[in-house]
């Protein structure tokens, strides 16, 4: 009796799972038969000239165009930073302070000599109009007076760090109570006039890059155009690269200073150029060729590529402004195979 249950029971697996591949069978036929009364579903672009671009990609920090850091010129305890990060500066804004009885700056002495000779020389210029006493005199105090002035904003540059340009404040390194050394980088400004770019390039790309090269930096799908400005004649030996300078003109409120950009440098461009994608070519033996939707049939047509990144083709021969090139659905098509054109996504 279990023997019998056994082959009942292999006899069902057996017809269940012929009955599977049967269904499967059918379905296949039904698709075939799908695309011969319907057409090959496919998407299609036309193809439009345009300019075949090739370029060096690499990532680096944009920063102001111009920007440069402040640093503390005496140690002591910073007792107010008057503006925080992204606060627009103008030149000479005081930005920290240091207390003003600071031993190195001696600003109170300063300023107390200041005024002594402020003082006198006022009194000796008005002697000076009327004639009181001779221009010897006066220039004498008129030299004391100037070096007591040069003094003074000595020691006011010492406890009250300014601006050392217009622009936006972009990192300040320090805290309020922060006790920091002479040479101590305090705040950075970088000017609002556009952006740059350090970029590395290794020795074997070098000699592509040329000084006024069309630049393109893109972060987060916003994309601002440049020129290459400098180029070094030296291998950085550090890095084993050479330094490349790109500047971009103009603000984009978009893009922040310090964000991390992919830079395309251009070294080759070509106009009027037909241009595919690597992924529209289908290759064999050796050749490639494309396929094209003519009427409601898939047509394969033989071309011949010139210049390449190996992610774009320049079609040099084969294809004509106009044709319709298919660009999905590209795997299912045989010659003259009807089609049916998906629009949209």
């Amino acid at each position: 009796m279990n023997k019998r249950i056994i082959y009942l029971v292999l006899t069902m697996i057996v017809a269940l799972a012929l009955g599977g591949c049967g269904k499967k069978v059918d379905d296949a036929k039904s698709m075939d038969q799908l695309h011969s009364e319907l057409g090959v579903p496919v998407r299609v672009i036309p193809i439009e000239k345009s300019t075949y671009r090739q370029e060096l990609k690499y990532n680096a920090t944009l920063s102001g165009i111009q920007e440069s850091t402040a640093s503390a010129m005496v140690g002591d305890v910073i007792t107010r930073i008057r503006f925080k990060v992204g606060d627009r500066v103008q030149k000479d804004d005081i930005v920290v302070k240091f207390p003003p009885n600071t031993p190195a700056a001696q600003y109170e002495q300063a300023q107390s000599a200041f005024n002594s000779i402020s003082a006198i020389h006022d009194r000796m210029y008005r002697l000076s109009q009327q004639g009181a006493i001779s221009q010897q005199d006066y220039d004498n105090v008129k030299t004391q007076f100037d070096v007591s002035k040069a003094n003074l904003q000595a020691s006011e540059q010492m406890v009250n760090v300014c601006a050392p340009i217009s622009g936006v404040i972009t990192d300040i390194m320090v805290n309020v109570s922060d006790n920091v050394y002479p040479g101590q980088p305090l705040f950075t400004v970088s000017s609002t006039d556009g952006y740059k770019a350090i970029i590395m390039v290794p020795e074997g790309e070098i000699s592509k890059v040329k000084k006024g090269s069309v630049v393109t930096a893109t972060w987060e799908d916003i994309s601002i155009n440049g020129k290459v400005t400098m180029r070094a004649l030296a291998m950085d030996p550090n890095s084993k690269a050479f330094r490349v300078e790109a500047s971009f003109p103009g603000f984009n409120p978009k893009i922040s200073y310090g964000v991390t950009a992919e830079i395309g440098i251009q070294i080759l461009s070509k106009p009027n150029a037909i241009v595919v994608q690597r992924h529209h070519l289908v290759r064999e033996n050796g050749d490639a060729f494309v396929w094209l939707a003519r009427e409601d049939k898939a047509v394969r047509v033989p071309v011949s590529t010139g210049l390449t990144d190996q992610l774009i083709y320049e079609v040099s021969s084969g294809l004509e402004e106009g044709d319709i090139l298919i660009t999905e659905g590209i795997k299912s098509l045989t010659e003259g195979a009807k089609i049916r054109i998906i629009e949209g996504n």
